[in-house]
């Protein structure tokens, strides 16, 4: 699978696991980026390069991205990280 395949499946589980469409950004700049953006119709989701080089952190910016999109708003960390010890 390439780069774009990948990124295309992370969005299409997004959108799955939410039942909303987003929009899914890689930023180059800053691989470790992770952040909703709700102040658009369409919530534009940004993560960093380094999903394409590290399946963990892929995984958990998929988590954060679902769980901000269910609840309308970013999570701050140590939110994230109690909801993530209780799964």
């Amino acid at each position: 699978m390439n780069d774009q395949q990948f990124i295309d499946r992370i969005q299409e589980k997004i959108e799955d696991l939410t039942g909303r469409e987003i929009e899914l950004r890689i930023d180059d700049d800053d691989a470790g980026q992770l952040g909703v953006d709700f102040s658009r119709p369409v919530p534009l989701v940004i993560m960093g390069r380094n999903i394409l080089e590290y399946s963990g952190f892929a995984r958990l910016c998929t988590e954060y991205a679902v769980a901000s999109i269910r609840q309308q708003r970013e999570i701050p960390e140590i939110e994230f990280q109690m909801l993530l010890a209780r799964n």
